[in-house]
């Protein structure tokens, strides 16, 4: 006898497994359901045409995140752009501490959340986060549930500031002041190019421009002239040179018999400085002797005995 299958068991087998199928796809699927993600709000101060739910958060061109919410807050002109943030896209920081490296990079290497176009044909924009440094942190707090990173304008709204500031800038110059006053100027420059004294200015101004072209003519002349004469004198100076180094090659030679003459005349002066301090210490002795004999010269020195003696 067949056993009947229960339709209540076989409905709850077939939910069951239903379940188990649609989890794993979710889990191990990819659809990233289960995955750990960081919400954070973006205030932008400008039209964002172009930007969809799903449009790419990129990072120097990494996406990390997607776009979620764009909301337009009542009564105020910002438009607040919600993201997703995916850890699993951002390496080299724990899961658990990206958030808190986020903040840091926030305050420390100026992270700004920024609109660019993924186009210039289509318009779609897409939401960039970038280093922006020298930019202020402007939060504002419109949403105290969520995480708010600050944003900076897009390149184009700088554009747009700085020739705005130009603008206002412009049209704050007197300009019909100023054009006057350049019209004055030209008149005024153009009556001084006609009157007579520039005109007779010009003229003597071309005149001694004449004469300068000639006073250098003349210059070039005497310079050509002085060059041919300076030829012929260079080289007698130089035949002079070399007859005054051949001299001088010869100096050495004449100074060391000089030298010798020298030294032979002392010799001689010497020998007759000895001799002459002889003659005159003799000379000396001789006084001395008369001045005690004054006899000497007639009787010699043999003197006459006085008595016969």
């Amino acid at each position: 006898m067949s056993v009947r299958a229960n339709p209540t068991v076989i409905g709850a087998f077939v939910l069951g497994a239903s379940i188990v199928l649609v989890a794993g796809l979710l889990f191990w699927g990819g659809t990233g359901l289960f995955k750990q993600k960081f919400r954070y709000v973006m205030y932008f101060d400008s039209a964002v045409t172009g930007l969809q739910k799903g449009a790419p958060v990129l990072m120097r061109g990494v996406r990390i995140g997607e776009v979620k919410d764009v909301q337009i807050r009542w009564g105020k002109s910002l438009v607040g752009v919600y993201v997703d943030m995916e850890p699993d896209s951002l390496r080299g920081v724990p899961p658990h501490d990206i958030q808190a490296a986020i903040h840091t990079a926030i305050r420390e290497r100026s992270f700004r959340g920024q609109l660019r176009a993924q186009s210039f044909v289509t318009g779609v924009l897409y939401v960039a986060i970038d280093e922006f440094p020298g930019t202020p942190i402007v939060l504002r707090g419109l949403d105290p549930s969520m995480v708010e990173m600050p944003t900076v304008p897009t390149d184009l709204e700088r554009w747009e500031a700085k020739l705005e500031r130009l603008s206002d800038a412009v049209a704050a110059m007197p300009l019909q002041e100023i054009a006057q006053s350049v019209l004055g100027t030209v008149e005024e420059a153009r009556r001084l190019l006609k009157s007579s004294e520039v005109t007779s200015s010009l003229k003597n101004l071309d005149a001694a421009l004449a004469d300068a072209r000639g006073l250098i003519r003349k210059a070039d002349t005497l310079a050509a002239n002085v060059n041919a004469q300076v030829g012929p004198l260079s080289a007698d100076a130089q035949a002079t040179i070399k007859s005054v180094q051949s001299a001088l090659a010869e100096v050495p030679a004449l100074a060391q018999d000089v030298r010798r003459v020298v030294a032979a005349l002392g010799y001689e002066l010497g020998q007759t400085m000895l001799e002459l301090r002889e003659s005159v210490r003799a000379l000396g002795s001789l006084a001395d002797f008369l001045e005690r004999n004054p006899d000497a010269l007639i009787y010699g020195v043999r003197r006459p005995v006085r008595n016969g003696r």
